[in-house]
């Protein structure tokens, strides 16, 4: 069966948004702990299974790279019980091997290494690091290359009048490469990882925050669902990982953020661009389409839910169907065969008195001597 059918939603139980920050899934939790501990509620055995999914739920969430895992399964936990790798502490042949599995499409989760992590934090706080940042000016591409399993820190300073329209913080690579692109909150904790996506002629990552609803959709990694799901066709899981995210908008401070090489063997030649959106007709007429299709495919995406169950349900009886045909096919040439049969042992059993008599019957070397002249 599919994932679809053992959906667990960490973001529900622990009560926030899928776009909550470290700070406010950590305090959801500890009120939720207190709420349902079990030294609270002595036996109370579903205050007791609460805190049990309540404590999993953290422990996913609280993890950048288990939580990020977890949005890529589409909640199915399919991946969240693997981690993700750690390419730094992988060897050259380690590497290659990685590199070429990724190449065939097969999905290997990768972690951000601890080191980048600390110095996210280091930066946020303002404690000493020595890691540098570069900053990132509105409508000015920056062009960059970064080692793998290391990190380019960029800051952006978020002004009131981008909050009208929103923004888009987009980074590309023509050469192909893996990279994330990862946003931080204000205590160096991870609040948004991008996994670059592979489109015509490059790879993308992109982080909105605008006034609009809109969509996110991850890119679509056929090996990962004949791994999962070889009865269901690929395209009832094109729309799988396509959630709604709520309108939102950037606090009005400083921003630290990063583009994190993933490649398994080369450095990642990249582009980071941070814009403003604004509202001319052209791009209001843009955010309008992209609304008006972002709706048809989130209907589109619970209409194929609905049609994925017809279509289990005809295929099963298809294979009933084909199983019957199969079952009558042989009863039918069997009768058939019985009946040829009883056929020949009727006329074999209808002729034996003729040949019985005619056996015993005078034949003409029985006749007198002159019988033939006469």
């Amino acid at each position: 069966m599919s994932g679809k059918d053992t959906m667990i939603d960490y973001y529900e139980i622990l009560g926030v948004e899928k776009n909550a920050t470290e700070q406010q899934i950590k305090n959801s939790y500890r009120k939720l702990a207190l709420k349902f501990h079990p030294d609270r509620n002595p036996g109370d055995q579903k205050a007791a299974e609460q805190f049990k999914k309540i404590s999993i739920a953290y422990a996913v969430l609280s993890d950048p790279n288990k939580r990020r895992q977890y949005d890529l399964s589409g909640h199915s936990g399919a991946l969240v019980d693997f981690e993700g790798i750690d390419i730094s502490e992988m060897g050259g042949i380690g590497r290659v091997f990685g590199a070429l599995f990724s190449k065939l499409g097969v999905p290997i989760p990768t972690q951000i290494g601890p080191k980048v992590l600390s110095q996210a934090r280091s930066l946020c706080e303002g404690t000493p690091t020595d890691a540098k940042y570069t900053v990132l000016k509105e409508g000015v591409p920056y062009d960059g290359s970064v080692g793998k399993q290391e990190a380019d820190f960029f800051k952006i300073t978020m002004q009131s009048q981008w909050g009208k329209n929103g923004l888009m913080i987009i980074c590309r690579s023509m050469q192909m490469s893996k990279f994330k692109l990862v946003l931080f909150d204000k205590e160096g904790g991870v609040r948004i990882i991008q996994e670059s996506n592979k489109r015509k002629s490059s790879t993308v990552a992109e982080i909105f925050f605008v006034p609009f609803n809109r969509a996110n959709l991850s890119e679509f990694i056929p090996m990962k669902f004949y791994m999962e799901d070889k009865e269901t066709p690929l395209t009832f899981h094109l729309l799988d990982t396509l959630e709604i995210v709520g309108a939102h908008t950037l606090e009005q401070r400083d921003h630290f953020l990063c583009v994190y090489g993933d490649n398994w063997i080369k450095d990642v030649r990249y582009q980071l661009k941070f814009i403003p959106l604004n509202d001319s007709p052209i791009s209001t007429e843009c955010v309008r389409d992209l609304t008006t299709t972002e709706e048809a495919l989130i209907k589109k995406k619970s209409e194929m839910s609905k049609f994925q169950i017809e279509y289990t349900e005809a295929v099963k009886k298809y294979k009933e169907v084909v199983e019957r045909l199969k079952n009558e096919t042989e009863e039918i040439n069997s009768l058939l065969k019985k009946r040829d049969f009883v056929y020949d042992a009727l006329e074999k059993e209808s002729m034996a008195r003729f040949l019985a008599s005619k056996h015993l019957s005078p034949t003409h070397s029985n006749k007198g001597l002159f019988s033939s002249w006469f």
